[in-house]
């Protein structure tokens, strides 16, 4: 399980309601985001040292234009920002990202196609597109037309019988 904020819904949890969820509900095996702001790495990295300053261990997403360095120096980083990206613009950066040598394991956020992460060797987890109907600027497009750019999602639609077992 990855805990994620989810700051790219329109209704998204402030900074001190995340750290404040994380109090309540995480526990010291869980995985989770750091807060992030999409489209200004200044402020993500701001949270990412907060987060850690305050005692926490978030997994760090990198934005365009944030610091590489943490592909190096980190065991897992998230990479974020590149939904709005044309496809060519996408390969691009990530071709400047993750084709030299990469120590950290990555997650493509918003990702899901198998050609996006054929190329690079790091890039070993992505997710979904859960976020499509939700702001203006991703209802441009219909469901339709953002599922046939993107491609069904890999999670099959009905969870295993022993996840439904231990909800219910």
């Amino acid at each position: 399980m990855i805990w994620d904020p989810g700051t790219f819904t329109e209704d998204c949890i402030s900074y001190q309601g995340y750290r404040t969820y994380l109090d309540r509900h995480a526990k010291s095996r869980h995985v989770y985001m750091q807060y992030d702001e999409i489209g200004d790495p200044a402020a993500t990295a701001w949270y990412l040292q907060d987060m850690r300053r305050r005692g926490y261990n978030p997994v760090p997403i990198l934005q365009p234009g944030g610091d590489t360095g943490l592909l190096q120096t980190e065991r897992l980083v998230f990479i974020g920002g590149t939904v709005r990206m044309n496809e060519e613009e996408r390969m691009r950066y990530l071709d400047d990202l993750l084709c030299g040598p990469v120590r950290a394991r990555v997650h493509l956020l918003g990702m899901m196609l198998p050609k996006w992460f054929a190329p690079y060797n790091a890039a070993v987890q992505g997710d979904n597109t859960s976020w499509i109907p939700r702001s203006e600027w991703n209802r441009r497009k219909s469901v339709a037309e953002w599922m046939q750019e993107y491609g069904k999602q890999w999670i099959p639609p009905e969870p295993r019988r022993s996840v439904q077992l231990t909800l219910f």
